[in-house]
């Protein structure tokens, strides 16, 4: 595949110590449109879209916030926010920011766990960016879709 010019820009911003200090990449030799394009593949053979796999995220965020660092408890799930001050960039230079945020989460019934930080929810929602494989926030899109299922499910009957 050859490069694109905005590739580099944007891996630049990716690595090691520019934007946080482990990057977005990892351990990932793909182009970041290479990185994109192959979890938008997995998404649409799953049949979700990335932009509600955040909303979903969020929403277990901010349910999580509400414990003030402690556990709570939210629809099958426990979750707890560690916080931190300040903010963080996005590396697409979109001029949005993210809290220093971490979520950590767990499925009460299959006992799955799953961390991810604001800007995670960001780059997915805004960028379909999971991440580089290896890179210390990335979530794979069919593990992210599995441990969510549980809470797509019960909302659809909602519905």
């Amino acid at each position: 595949m050859k490069k694109n010019p905005a590739d580099k820009k944007f891996s630049d911003n990716m690595g090691a110590g520019q934007y946080t200090l482990e990057g977005f990449l990892g351990t990932d030799q793909r182009q970041i449109a290479e990185i994109i394009n192959e979890d938008q593949a997995k998404l649409d053979q799953l049949g979700v879209r990335a932009e509600d796999l955040a909303i979903l995220l969020r929403r277990l965020s901010r349910a999580g916030m509400t414990g003030l660092g402690e556990a709570v408890e939210y629809r099958g799930y426990e979750i707890s926010v560690d916080e931190w001050r300040g903010w963080l960039g996005c590396p697409f230079k979109d001029a949005k920011r993210a809290a220093k945020r971490l979520s950590s989460c767990r499925h009460l019934a299959s006992g799955r766990e799953l961390k991810w930080s604001d800007l995670s929810i960001h780059l997915i929602a805004d960028h379909g960016f999971f991440q580089g494989r290896g890179a210390a926030h990335r979530i794979e899109p069919e593990e992210l879709y599995n441990f969510l299922l549980p809470l797509i499910e019960a909302e659809a009957k909602e519905d």
